[in-house]
């Protein structure tokens, strides 16, 4: 299965002053096959693969001291191998587990830039707390689940992933019924690639439940390591709950009613660490650079497939109707939406709200696009008020452009661009 970040991956291979990198990203987002895949694709197949979870007898080399020449021999002896700058990919996995291991990463900058080091693993945010992070001296590279574009692809659609490639202006309106099929089932099995996997081969939603299950079952078993930090009862009911309000702004005793709000707030924090939820903040309009205003901020789940799971919605009738984006009052086209930006634009993703005493303004996003700042609106039907919007641009008149994405017809009125939901996150969006 493509994914584009190895398109980011093969930059990194070529730049003259490389530094390690580290490819971050929740369990089981496909870390590992992407980086073997491309050891595979750009090293003729000679990488130098080593999981630090599983080889735990290996941690010792890495205790002693920042010696990275004597690392590497000792590496070499260990695995009988013999590793070789610009010519073998060195992958240190599941790097979480050898937290000395971390902390060499500036020295093998410092002193052997020529050889090309990635690792990975879960939980790196929560890790680096307890040390100093190399910056600096190391890149960073953030993997999320598979966008709607890699889906078509696995798919096999590449006629209308290439549309994606394309302004949405370029492509006849009459194309976008293609798109229908492909966009619900996406709402259900969403972006994890063993889900994505699973039903290529089998067309079987009901075992790619199953698997949606194990992961959600799996992240829960992690909450284990966080204690004594948090209570894992806290962590499970702020993940149950987190499905009713994705897309509104977060109340934490709305999370849980069995502990306090700064118990909750600890525990939101926790989960947005293990990259299980992701914030979009509340951001003032009124210039650039964007930047966070107040405490405010909205949340979403990792994956729009583990949140229609884990709310157990019935979708069957909905998915039949074509009317699944509706689901939770249009939340989840919201999360589509979020899931998209966040993974394709690399860059903050915020969203807007008055502050005044009863303001009840809100536009859903807020990005900046080539030096200019986007509102964008999500429909999850094909009509609705916009009124938001309206006073948005009225107000503000720095803003020149606006987005609704949606299933309605694309087109523009005024400052509005009308474009659909399919195109979310592409470059060409605009």
């Amino acid at each position: 299965m493509l994914r584009e970040k190895i398109n980011d991956l093969l930059q990194w291979k070529t730049k003259t002053h490389r530094k390690p990198l580290i490819v971050n990203g929740a369990r089981q987002v496909g870390k590992s096959w992407l980086i073997n895949h491309f050891g595979e694709q750009y090293f003729n197949g000679q990488v130098i693969a080593i999981n630090l979870e599983k080889n735990k007898n290996l941690h010792r080399i890495f205790t002693p001291d920042f010696d990275v020449k004597r690392i590497i021999f000792e590496l070499n002896l260990a695995l009988n191998t013999n590793i070789q700058a610009g010519k073998h990919l060195l992958f240190l996995d599941e790097i979480q587990a050898c937290p000395e291991a971390l902390g060499c990463l500036r020295y093998f900058y410092e002193d052997m830039p020529n050889l090309h080091l990635i690792v990975a693993g879960s939980l790196l945010d929560f890790e680096f707390r307890n040390q100093p992070f190399p910056v600096g001296r190391v890149e960073t590279l953030n993997l999320y689940p598979m966008t709607f574009y890699e889906f078509l692809l696995a798919r096999g659609k590449n006629n209308l992933a290439q549309l994606l490639k394309n302004p949405y202006k370029d492509a006849p309106e009459a194309v976008q019924h293609f798109f229908e099929e492909d966009f619900n089932l996406y709402l259900i099995v969403g972006g994890m690639p063993e889900c994505v996997k699973y039903f290529i081969d089998t067309n079987n939603l009901l075992g790619v439940k199953q698997i949606q299950n194990d992961l959600l079952y799996s992240y829960e078993q992690d909450f284990k390591k966080y204690q004594p930090n948090i209570n894992t009862d806290c962590l499970l009911d702020i993940l149950e709950n987190a499905t009713k309000y994705i897309g509104n702004q977060i109340i934490y005793t709305k999370l849980s009613d069995r502990f306090s709000s700064p118990t909750i707030k600890k525990g939101v924090d926790l989960l947005k660490l293990a990259r299980l939820l992701y914030p979009v903040q509340n951001v003032g309009v009124g210039s650039l650079p964007l930047t966070a205003q107040g405490k405010q901020y909205k949340l979403f789940f990792l994956d729009v497939g583990l949140l229609l799971c884990k709310s157990n919605l019935q979708y069957q009738d909905l998915y039949i109707k074509k009317e699944l984006s509706a689901a939770f009052k249009g939340m989840l086209a919201e999360q589509f939406v979020a899931q998209q930006l966040v993974a394709q634009t690399n860059q903050h993703t915020y969203y807007w709200v008055r502050t005044q005493s009863g303001a009840s303004s809100e536009i859903d996003f807020v990005t900046q696009q080539n030096g200019n700042i986007v509102p964008i609106e999500v429909k999850a039907g094909k009509s609705g008020a916009l009124k938001s919007l309206h006073y948005l641009l009225s107000n503000y008149p720095n803003i020149k452009q606006a987005i609704v994405f949606s299933l309605a017809k694309q087109g523009c009125i005024d400052k509005i661009q009308y474009v659909p939901i399919y195109w979310a996150g592409m470059d060409a969006f605009l």
